[in-house]
């Protein structure tokens, strides 16, 4: 994966936390996820509404690292303007 450029990447994630960054369940998503991270011009983070405010064990990413934040119509307006405040884009769709 680190030699594989891409312009853009879609990342799920299992849990997403303001103060502990972007997690999932495994160190090996961890990883895969960092490298497509690194590898990538616009990150884009597609999760649930059900995921802020969760943590799960391994930590890839803190929310600045995404570009785009992309969620259902579920998300909390606290979450919402969580988002809004760090600077990227979010999309309710």
């Amino acid at each position: 994966i680190e030699k594989i450029r891409a312009n853009k990447a879609f990342i799920s994630a299992a849990g997403v936390s303001e103060k502990l960054g972007v997690t999932c369940a495994t160190d090996y998503e961890k990883e895969t996820k960092k490298a497509v991270i690194e590898s990538s011009d616009t990150k884009i983070l597609l999760v649930d509404s059900s995921k802020f405010g969760k943590i799960k064990i391994s930590h890839f990413a803190d929310l600045t690292d995404f570009d785009i934040v992309i969620t259902d119509s579920g998300i909390s307006k606290e979450c919402e303007e969580i988002v809004k405040n760090i600077g990227i884009k979010l999309y309710i769709v």
